[in-house]
């Protein structure tokens, strides 16, 4: 029969006769302080990777879940108003339609002025009905807005806004605040 060999703890770095060639603590009380040791590390490993999977989600997503939070919010705001191009009643599938288009004038896609609770007969079939809108949005947002809406888009029609990360997630904590207030 061969010797055992002596092993040192993997916790207490004590020396000691394994009873089989598995064995990695000297003791019970090891055992337990080990496993206690590795869940807490297997914890902080999980934590890490599910902080970076979420940070790996695509930047696409993140714009699409912004546009639909700020698009909720717009809804919520302007409900029980009417159309702002054509007048029409409330309803409960009014779109969040835009002044500026959101394609042409990037920088102002989530501009809460720029957005407004629209039927889909003016934002669908009507490309927006911009000639309605144009005359009834300083009515609703003051002219002083309107005109400040109107440099924003002269100047961002200048340039193509890219949205990262951080920018988005601090719409959406906007988003949220704002919706608590309503």
């Amino acid at each position: 029969m061969t010797k055992i060999r002596k092993k040192r703890c993997k916790l207490c770095n004590k020396q000691f006769t394994p009873f089989n060639s598995f064995q990695r603590v000297c003791s019970v009380g090891c055992a337990i302080e080990l496993t206690k040791q590795i869940k807490k590390e297997n914890d902080a490993t999980i934590e890490l990777l599910v902080k970076k999977k979420k940070e790996r989600v695509a930047l696409g997503t993140v714009l699409g879940y912004t546009k639909t939070k700020v698009h909720q919010y717009i809804r919520l705001r302007d409900k029980h108003k009417p159309c702002i191009s054509c007048g029409t009643e409330w309803k409960d599938d009014f779109d969040a339609g835009h002044f500026y288009s959101a394609a042409k004038y990037t920088s102002i896609k989530f501009d809460l002025h720029n957005i407004n609770g629209q039927c889909i007969q003016c934002n669908r079939f009507k490309e927006g009905n911009f000639d309605e809108y144009s005359l009834n949005l300083p009515n609703r947002i003051g002219i002083s807005n309107y005109n400040k809406l109107v440099k924003r888009a002269k100047n961002s029609k200048k340039t193509i806004k890219k949205y990262n990360r951080e920018e988005l997630k601090e719409i959406q904590n906007e988003i949220k605040r704002k919706t608590k207030e309503l």
